[in-house]
């Protein structure tokens, strides 16, 4: 947000009113561009062409047509051309044309024009591979809201996976809510098509299929995940 000749004068009649609280023992100076104030325990206050500054026991606040400034013993706030932001204690704000960012004890929360990442947990596969690149493989932990689109679910074991592009997920409570994490390929599991990007190997005059750091065996059903020592 920019501050305009409005808000400037706001501000300035602001500045003003500070002006004539001051002790009378305030040193004042004054000239057609200016005016300066200064009072006990470090008070001061100044208003000029370019904008206005206030200063107190806790705290200061500027203004001026780029923006505006304030700042005290809890944190500061900050607004200008670019956006604004805002921080305390116990939490931080930013808001920019690019998206947002809050962040808290709890947690954090971030939306922007690629997707929207809430405290750990990426809302999508989709909004993670915005955040994180083409290139990067979606590392074992990471948790979404919900498993990919594209997903299948298989069994191994009695436990339910979801399997994309290679990447195996099962479901936890993360807060008290549902979430889909990423978990190390599970010996034995089974899947019908291979990933794309797999080469075939030997090892130990065995066939396999190596897919990244995962190995796979051909079966009767699929091709199932093995574990070489």
């Amino acid at each position: 947000m920019v501050m305009r000749s409005k808000p400037l004068t706001a501000w300035l009649t602001l500045v003003v009113a500070l002006l004539w609280a001051l002790p009378l023992a305030a040193q004042v100076r004054s000239t057609q561009r200016r005016a300066v104030a200064h009072g006990d325990e470090g008070k001061a206050a100044a208003a000029g062409p370019r904008g206005v500054a206030v200063k107190g026991e806790d705290g200061y606040a500027a203004a001026s047509r780029r923006g505006a400034v304030a700042t005290g013993d809890e944190g500061y706030v900050a607004v200008g051309r670019h956006g604004a932001v805002a921080q305390t204690e116990d939490a931080y704000g930013r808001v920019g044309p690019r998206g947002a960012v809050v962040a808290g004890e709890e947690g954090y929360a971030a939306a922007g024009r690629r997707g929207v990442v809430v405290g750990g947990h990426y809302e999508s596969y989709e909004a993670w591979r915005a955040v994180a690149g083409a290139a990067t493989v979606i590392a074992v932990g990471t948790m979404l809201a919900r498993p990919p689109a594209a997903a299948t679910t298989v069994v191994v074991g009695g436990t339910s996976y979801w399997h994309s592009g290679g990447t195996y997920y099962t479901r936890v409570i993360s807060n008290g809510a549902t979430a889909y994490q990423v978990v190390a390929p599970p010996a034995g599991i089974v899947i019908a098509t291979l990933p794309a990007g797999c080469s075939s190997v030997r090892v130990a005059n065995v066939a396999y299929s190596q897919c990244g750091t995962t190995y796979y065996q051909r079966v009767a059903t699929g091709y199932q995940v093995v574990v070489l020592n």
